[in-house]
């Protein structure tokens, strides 16, 4: 418990810290990560085949689940969790290193009441776009949709990122 809100502060400073200190139109890369808090996690079911409306390749598009689910069967999820992180800040989590490590052009965030490790894994990504769900209360998102049908998020997601990317 005391653990927690000790990484809590630490992630909030690293927020702050990663903020300020964030590129744009530095990374041209195709690849998107899509983070997802615990408390939204319903919405992935219809957001799970986003890389084709998208127009990725599925090795293109890497899926984060920031929470403790229990049942997590999708072997392609990478799930973090408190857990995951160390005092000083850096995940102990070597696949979320590992993934972190590749050059994201955007990155996608849904989430809810938990958003200081979704928003934190976020800025890790180094993505030169962020477009995200409200509500953003870091500030981060370069796009903010305001949209809780999921099917509109969607729509609202494509949409965005076909701007961002100056596809049509």
């Amino acid at each position: 418990m005391i653990t927690n809100k000790i990484k809590s502060v630490q992630l909030k400073k690293a927020i702050d810290k990663l903020k300020k200190n964030r590129q744009f139109a530095t990374n041209t890369s195709n690849r998107v990560l899509l983070v997802i808090s615990e408390d939204n996690f319903k919405v992935y079911g219809s957001l799970q085949n986003l890389w084709k409306s998208l127009g990725l390749s599925a090795n293109a598009f890497d899926v984060v689940i920031c929470g403790s689910l229990r049942d997590l069967d999708d072997k392609n999820l990478l799930q973090v969790s408190f857990k995951d992180l160390g005092l000083d800040g850096e995940f102990k989590n070597k696949d979320l290193s590992a993934l972190l490590e590749n050059e994201f052009g955007s990155a996608i965030l849904v989430s809810g009441a938990e958003t200081l490790l979704s928003n934190y894994v976020v800025l890790r990504s180094g993505a030169t776009f962020l477009i995200g769900k409200s509500p953003d209360p870091f500030s981060i998102l370069d796009v903010e949709i305001f949209e809780n049908d999921p099917s509109l998020l969607e729509a609202e997601l494509i949409r965005y990122y076909k701007i961002l990317k100056h596809k049509k």
